[in-house]
């Protein structure tokens, strides 16, 4: 009776799971549904906390989250912000009694997975409908959420590295299935990653495809054990077959030629105001500003001062600086430099080097594709963030804080779990 409770219970949080990758794209703001109802699990069985074997591992996730909120609170004290301002940044601290329960009870890896084949899906479907029936011009915009109320809540920024990540999550998935030569599995989940990359690219969110020839070098390497010539041949003219595709989308076509002249552009120096002649314009203010606070950073309010004197003083474009006065940087590397500093850099740069070296430490020793394949999907949802951050302020929103920190905190767990059950 008790292991019978104790396999619905593991089951029902495994479902829990599973769902945040199913509603992150199912509907505007998905994404915030399923860690709520994690957290209040969570909560529940804190009192089991003491059972979990904290292991170095463990220990370096807790104290690496928690310390890149603490760089927020110590600069929000400091510089006497809003508190408004850890508002966001406290989920960092909110997922850890999450990652905790998981460790306590690990989610079933076949379900999920599943969770992210189906969420990588429904990304796909929901973006042609924005694209094809709602004739919106870039997936996941909220523009005409008037007309069409079910546009509420999404971002195409956000939304579309969402995809993407669900999208080579998926990919990775089916290189094991193949290795498993389990086909039907292996044909929905490659179909559930086109569909997801599909999503990014229809979002016009060019950030977000920066990182995905270094995500398919990654995972070529990774499997190169079992990549047959046959297998690489297959795999060449799918993907071929795929950027030719996208390469006759008109929407992608335009995004792209819009970046071309907007880069050309800026180099003659005839457009600062352009969407990237604006975020150029944004990371030399930043650098200008940590040159003034290299170490602690001038906060938010004094960033906002010396954006206005940079402007003054003509080293960037005081129409730039006008429309984003109060914006981020449009570079998380750089919105952490000019705020909090060399200090909030490196805090920034630990929850990704700290997750990312447990995931390919525990990959190398991983004694079953199972596991390999799971961490796998781990370092590369890292690798992905850390490439949606070279080009968007990804933690000044909420859907960015929660995605990353959850999505890690999940696998990490699962990770973790593996390697101490495998021990």
């Amino acid at each position: 009776m008790n292991l019978l409770r104790f396999l619905n219970r593991e089951i029902i949080i495994s479902l829990l799971v599973a769902s945040f990758p199913i509603l992150c794209l199912a509907y505007g703001k998905g994404y915030n549904l399923p860690p709520i109802l994690l957290l209040v699990a969570a909560l529940g069985f804190c009192w089991q906390f003491k059972k979990v074997n904290y292991t170095t591992q463990v220990k370096w996730v807790l104290s690496s989250f928690s310390i890149y909120f603490l760089t927020y609170l110590a600069s929000t004290l400091y510089y006497g912000g809003s508190l408004s301002e850890i508002d966001m940044p406290s989920r960092f601290v909110l997922v850890l009694p999450i990652f905790l329960l998981l460790l306590l009870y690990p989610p079933k890896v076949n379900i999920l997975t599943s969770g992210f084949i189906i969420g990588s899906i429904i990304a796909g479907v929901v973006a042609m409908i924005h694209i094809y029936d709602f004739k919106t011009g870039r997936a996941f915009s909220d523009l005409y959420k008037s007309i069409h109320p079910s546009l509420k809540g999404y971002m195409p920024i956000q939304s579309g590295n969402m995809a993407m990540t669900l999208g080579v999550i998926s990919l990775t998935i089916s290189l094991y299935y193949l290795d498993q030569k389990s086909w039907w599995k292996f044909t929905l989940s490659l179909i559930a990653a086109l569909l997801g990359i599909y999503a990014s690219f229809l979002s016009g969110s060019r950030g977000g495809w920066i990182f995905l020839p270094i995500a398919i070098i990654y995972l070529a390497f990774s499997n190169r054990q079992f990549i047959s010539k046959k297998i690489a041949i297959f795999s060449i003219v799918v993907l071929g077959t795929a950027v030719f595709s996208l390469s006759q989308n008109m929407e992608i076509k335009t995004r792209l030629n819009e970046a071309t002249q907007e880069i050309v552009q800026y180099q003659k120096g005839h457009d600062q105001t352009s969407s990237l002649g604006a975020r150029f314009e944004l990371w030399k203010s930043a650098i200008y500003t940590t040159e003034q606070h290299p170490i602690i950073g001038a906060g938010y309010q004094g960033r906002e001062v010396l954006r206005e004197k940079w402007a003054h003083e003509g080293l960037v474009n005081a129409q730039v600086i006008k429309n984003f006065l109060d914006s981020h940087s449009h570079n998380q590397f750089l919105e952490d430099l000019s705020v909090r500093g060399v200090i909030g850099l490196a805090a920034l740069l630990a929850i990704f080097i700290i997750p990312l070296s447990i995931f390919v430490k525990n990959h190398n020793i991983a004694n079953s594709p199972q596991q390999k394949m799971l961490n796998q999907c781990g370092a590369i949802s890292v690798i992905m963030m850390i490439g949606y951050c070279l080009s968007q302020a990804m933690f000044r929103h909420n859907s960015g804080m929660i995605f990353y920190s959850l999505m890690t905190v999940i696998l990490l767990a699962t990770s973790i779990s593996m390697r101490e059950k495998r021990s």
